[in-house]
């Protein structure tokens, strides 16, 4: 009996320190995708490939209106934008943004 109680105490040990490892681990790994997405630098007039780009499908969700005429909102490398659709070029960066919502 004294060994299954043995057993049982090292199996969950083990069972929560690989959690909490794998938990550190996420933390760090989004912190520093995060701030990596946050370094990459552009200006109002950049143009940006498709891939770095997610266009917002839900405005409100970000607490905006609808969108100017011949623009998309979007989210780029941590900030929230304005872009021309056609060709991806910056019109104007409204604030920094993290997080998709949509």
């Amino acid at each position: 009996m004294g060994y299954v109680r043995i057993l049982v105490t090292i199996v969950t040990a083990a069972v929560l320190t690989v959690g909490v490892v794998d938990a550190t681990f996420l933390q760090h790994s989004f912190t520093a995708a995060a701030a990596d997405a946050e370094t990459v630098n552009f200006d109002v007039g950049d143009t940006l490939p498709p891939d770095q780009i997610h266009i917002v499908t839900k405005p409100g969700l970000y607490g905006l209106g609808p969108e100017p005429a011949n623009s998309k909102y979007a989210v780029a490398h941590g900030k929230l934008i304005r872009i021309d659709p056609k060709t991806g070029q910056v019109l104007s960066i409204l604030r920094s943004q993290t997080e998709i919502l949509d």
